[in-house]
């Protein structure tokens, strides 16, 4: 989704790269480099190395608190830090505010509407998503509804299918007569899950969780153009700016108020919203990054005759924690968290 919105950039051409641990190979040469950088699917990369070796490095950074972009990422690793969180607000210059960006809107109906108030909500089968709390809610504002709710099965969360089993449980056991609850756990696409969403009177989310980042499952609902509610959590921040949190708001309200506040946020946090920060960010780092290419050496560099070519991959075979992988266009460099060696080859 990211790099989807980067590509409509005026400013920048970007490149797209995969790395692994298995696959450690970056092409230098560029102006500069911005990563997903994430401890736990990226601890194999030795950060001082690549800030080293390389001209300018960014990183996108999802899980934050409020106003605190460092939380899992050490605040000396990157040059600069594109903070997903639209409220954050840090007297760090190289910690930029971005949109968290949706979606394209569909192409849906929204006209039609149930007789029935249909009540939705989904999310991974974890701890502290107060759907319990939603049922309440409909108790007291509702005497006939449908709650339906949507846990996707995940093999990395433990027991999942108890979790299931003990929210569909939980909330049966709430709701008083005449609400009518619905548990599934289809896995969806986004687009399905934005359909799914639209097919309801409204979304809501009460999360009572405490942890770093913003709720991405209310991303497809606002998507939808549904109208919204939401709890105080603070992984909600990005919204209280435009919707009232429950109880502020009931849900009766929100379904009456929300419906143009959505379209502003859509507007808000679209693709081109995000291209747009993401150019002005750059335009204020330009110098910074001008500087830091025009400063960078890469250290021990050897040039290798073509007849020396076959020897050299030999040598490097001999050492099984070594790679040696030659690109025709460009020099690449391997990660390895030791010093790095550089294989150009001279063509003839």
């Amino acid at each position: 989704m990211i790099f989807d919105c980067l590509r409509q950039s005026k400013k920048v051409s970007f490149d797209y790269i995969e790395i692994d641990s298995d696959n450690r190979f970056i092409p230098v040469g560029y102006d500069f480099y911005l990563f997903n950088y994430h401890y736990a699917t990226m601890g194999w990369l030795d950060l001082k190395e690549l800030k080293r070796h390389f001209s300018y490095i960014m990183t996108i950074v999802l899980e934050v608190l409020p106003n605190n972009p460092f939380p899992l990422v050490d605040d000396k690793a990157f040059d600069a830090y594109l903070a997903i969180d639209p409220t954050m607000e840090s007297d760090n210059p190289k910690v930029f505010a971005f949109p968290r960006p949706l979606e394209k809107t569909l192409d849906i109906d929204l006209s039609e509407e149930s007789e029935t108030p249909i009540i939705g909500s989904f999310g991974m089968p974890t701890p502290g998503k107060g759907f319990d709390l939603i049922i309440k809610a409909i108790n007291k504002e509702f005497d006939k509804a449908i709650f339906r709710l949507n846990l996707s099965k995940a093999d990395f969360v433990p027991n999942y299918e108890e979790i299931i089993q003990y929210y569909t449980d939980l909330c049966r056991q709430t709701a008083k007569s005449g609400i009518e609850v619905q548990v599934t756990s289809d896995f969806m696409t986004k687009e399905e899950l934005i359909k799914w969403c639209a097919s309801n009177t409204i979304n809501c989310f009460f999360y009572d969780r405490n942890q770093p980042g913003l709720s991405a499952t209310t991303d497809q609902a606002i998507t939808s153009g549904r109208p919204l509610l939401i709890s105080d959590n603070p992984t909600f921040r990005h919204i209280h700016k435009y919707i009232k949190p429950y109880p502020e708001w009931s849900i009766k309200e929100a379904i009456v108020k929300t419906p143009s506040i959505i379209k502003q946020i859509q507007k808000d946090w679209s693709q081109e919203a995000f291209a747009a920060t993401f150019d002005d960010m750059i335009s204020k780092l330009e110098n910074d990054i001008k500087n830091a290419h025009a400063k960078i050496e890469l250290k021990k560099k050897v040039n290798v005759e073509p007849k020396l070519c076959q020897y050299a991959f030999y040598l490097f075979n001999l050492i099984p924690f070594i790679k040696v992988k030659f690109f025709d266009k460009k020099k690449s460099i391997e990660l390895f968290g030791i010093p790095f060696l550089t294989i150009k080859i001279k063509k003839k």
